[in-house]
Formats: C-alpha cells, structure tokens, sequence
C-alpha cells in the first residue's frame, strides 16, 4: 500500500523560500544583455566571428559582450575534491560547487545568457543548470566549474 503525503503549494513554497533565506549567500550572476560589433575588425559570415582571429579588440570573437550584474540569494553546496564520481568508463567531473536558486521566469532567463558567476570571491562558469520540483519547478540548480585562469 503506498501513502502520498499532500503539502499545500503555499507552505511548501513558504518553507523552501524560508530555508533558502537562512542559509543561503549572494552570489553574483553576470548576465549578457548586448552584444556589440567590434570596431575594429571584420565579421566571417561563416563562422560568426571575426575575420582577424587575433583582433586585440575582440581576441577574434567578434561580438563585444556587455555584462549586467544579477545578485541572488542561494543555497551554495562545496564539492569536494576527494570525492570524485567513479564509473566504468573513468572519473567524472561533476562540477566545482552547486547553487540552488528560486525558480522564476526571470531567474531562468538569466541563468541561460549568464556569463560567469562569483561564488565566495571565485570566479566561477555554468557546467549546465536543471529544472526541479513537481509537478511544477520551483527551484534551479546550477552546476558551476571554477575557472582557474
């Protein structure tokens, strides 16, 4: 015999958004809004960069990206790095640190055009994002690398 056990929507939005308020921390999410031609070089229409692949404008890319700052509360998770996936096929590599924020339309949108994210004063990038909760998403988790440029 199987029991299902039914939460009203708003209490368990409440208590999720509540829990996310008491540990979680900012994290900074730069968002592409624009993206400009270089001045300085030439567009390949074939592969929608530049012409001039060592532009010191573009560094050969040809779009000049122009960053917005998105500050959001989240649940920041630490990998740690003695504790790698095994699988048959080798090690996998599962991401540096895991944020988990409030689904909206508007967070979900800036997720997707981010640029690069500052967790702890690292500077980190997005390895993918998922869609949680049921029926209907409720939270984004992110799954972010750190660049060790």
């Amino acid at each position: 015999m199987t029991f299902n056990i039914h939460w009203p929507a708003e209490t368990v939005t409440a208590t999720i958004d509540e829990i996310r308020d008491n540990i979680g921390r900012e994290v900074e999410v730069y968002v592409k809004v624009a993206g400009e031609a270089c001045p300085t070089c030439t567009l390949d229409v074939t592969t929608n960069l530049s012409a001039d692949p060592f532009c010191p404008t573009c560094s050969g890319t040809y779009w000049i990206n122009t960053l917005s700052g998105w500050s959001v509360n989240a649940h920041v998770r630490w990998r740690s790095t003695d504790q790698p996936k095994y699988t048959p096929g080798g090690i996998i590599d599962e991401g540096d640190c895991h944020i988990t924020i409030k689904y909206t339309e508007a967070a979900l949108s800036n997720i997707q055009n981010s640029d690069h994210f500052i967790v702890d004063s690292r500077d980190m990038y997005m390895k993918n994002y998922k869609l949680r909760g049921a029926p209907e998403p409720n939270r984004i988790t992110v799954t972010l690398l750190e660049d060790n440029d």
